[in-house]
């Protein structure tokens, strides 16, 4: 009868445990997907790094860059994102670690997206978009209000009203939307514009 009540008891304490197990495993696998929802998809956040990459080129193929150089001498790029984001941290890590874009220096900052509207005004070089899902309205101001070139890497946003961005297919290309590039009041020289994709 004792040994019968000291099993029992023995596993009453093991059903405890397995069920304080499974909260554990539970609370985990909420707290990673909610860091996953926050997050970029794979494929996304395959453009975000190939758009690091291709980046500097399209800042640097734009007619009369230097004359978007700050008081100080520098390019200010801003990496604007809907809300915090990890991915934008990166990407502004990435273009602080750049340097330079055709011997002038990067200054590079992260900002929400809903707080670019004050930067009106300052002599902005580009905006470069580290949040996916931006609506078309809100990419074709960016480049209007600003008067810079906003790129976007993320598939879509070209074609949407983001000036520039990438093109995946065979190769993968720089991508230029060329109207609103002039509704934004910027010109690319000839190379640049004969190797990029065009987007419609």
């Amino acid at each position: 009868m004792i040994a019968g009540s000291i099993q029992c008891a023995g596993r009453g304490r093991q059903l405890v445990a397995l069920c304080g197990l499974l909260l554990l495993l539970l609370l985990l696998w909420l707290s990673l997907s909610t860091a996953w929802a926050l997050s970029l998809w794979q494929e996304e956040q395959q453009r975000l790094r190939v758009g690091l990459n291709l980046f500097p080129a399209v800042l640097g193929a734009q007619e009369r860059l230097s004359a978007q150089q700050t008081a100080e001498g520098a390019l200010e790029i801003v990496v604007v994102y809907r809300s915090t984001d990890k991915a934008a941290q990166q990407a502004a890590s990435s273009l602080k670690a750049l340097g330079k874009v055709q011997g002038l220096p990067l200054r590079v900052s992260l900002l929400p997206i809903e707080q670019l509207k004050a930067a009106q005004g300052r002599p902005l070089a580009a905006i470069f978009v580290a949040s996916s899902g931006l609506e078309p309205d809100r990419l074709r101001r960016l480049s209007e209000l600003h008067r810079v070139l906003v790129f976007s890497p993320f598939e879509g946003d070209v074609s949407a009203g983001a000036v520039a961005g990438i093109h995946v297919a065979d190769r993968i290309l720089p991508s230029i939307n060329l109207a609103q590039a002039r509704r934004a009041g910027l010109s690319f020289k000839p190379f640049f514009l004969r190797v990029a994709h065009h987007a419609e």
